[in-house]
């Protein structure tokens, strides 16, 4: 369990300290697949070596800075170079390629490790590695679906558990297909589904648009149920802590249909700001429900 719970915590720090230092916002989580980010024009993430895959394939909002990553945590007494070498090494196992040419990386490896009062280290450590790795030139439609592919990973693995599993699905496809004829079928099946999904609005809150989610509490999300006002209020006086979890639905559009230059420009606005909700910079946001903060229904 503690061993665990030192990855967990190391992959949220590392979460953080990604987003704050790096300014990467989109993140597709690695598994033990093969992933696509665009079959049509052979955009792949390739293993280079066997063994566990890096955490992340990440980029900024305005859809630069693609970086591979890996977190580690420890509680080695000597301090978290150990585990900074073993995270650099799992940075390495995998390349994107744009037709078979490797593509301009950022590889980081983050280790931490935690300060305890009594029985363990005193001292806290956030030891990080992040060179450059330089790649081929590609050209500027394969650079945009690169970043494109990212963002379809990223809202999928945002709303599958929130209750749109059918659409997440939908939107992984997009990433694998290779043929043209079967990329319309999908982006076509993909916007149908979209348009199916109840659209939340946000009462009082003008900063805040059409949003695609779902409602998460202390005993996990809500996917089977639709929560009107009244059943928010008594989620929130139960001490639940109800909160919306969602994303702009308009992004969500702009990344179906491969729009980079309409996801750069809706990313790139003012960032929004609201009394009570907390947004990140790919268009998600985070609102606690209830009377005295924020109700949710549908457009």
């Amino acid at each position: 369990m503690k061993v665990a719970l030192s990855g967990l915590f190391g992959r949220f720090v590392a979460r953080a300290y990604l987003e704050r230092y790096l300014d990467l916002s989109i993140f597709a989580h690695l598994t033990s697949r093969s992933l696509l980010l665009d079959g049509r024009r052979r955009i792949d993430i390739v293993r280079r070596s066997r063994g566990d895959l890096p955490d992340w394939v990440a980029c900024a909002a305005d859809l630069t800075s693609l970086t591979v990553a890996e977190a580690k945590g420890c509680h080695d007494p000597s301090g978290p170079d150990k585990a900074l070498t073993r995270g650099w090494t799992q940075a390495q196992r995998i390349d994107v390629t744009a037709r078979g040419r490797k593509v301009t990386i950022k590889r980081v490896a983050i280790a931490t490790r935690w300060g305890a009062a009594t029985n363990g280290p005193a001292q806290a450590y956030l030891s990080v590695r992040d060179p450059v790795d330089e790649g081929e030139p590609i050209d500027a439609e394969d650079k945009d679906a690169v970043f494109i592919g990212l963002l379809r990973h990223h809202i999928a693995n945002l709303v599958a558990p929130l209750g749109h599993a059918e659409f997440a699905g939908a939107l992984r496809r997009l990433t694998r297909e290779r043929s043209e004829h079967g990329l319309q079928r999908d982006v076509a099946s993909a916007r149908a589904l979209l348009n199916a999904a109840p659209v939340q609005e946000v009462d009082g809150a003008s900063a805040i648009d059409g949003l695609v989610g779902g409602i998460v509490t202390r005993a996990g999300p809500l996917t089977d149920a639709t929560a009107n006002p009244a059943d928010q209020d008594v989620l929130a006086r139960l001490n639940l802590r109800p909160v919306f979890v969602g994303i702009e639905r308009d992004l969500i559009d702009a990344a179906i249909e491969g729009e980079a230059k309409t996801v750069r420009d809706r990313l790139a606005a003012t960032t929004r700001h609201d009394e009570f909700a907390r947004a990140d910079r790919a268009g998600g946001w985070v609102i606690p429900l209830g009377a005295d903060r924020h109700i949710i229904g549908s457009a």
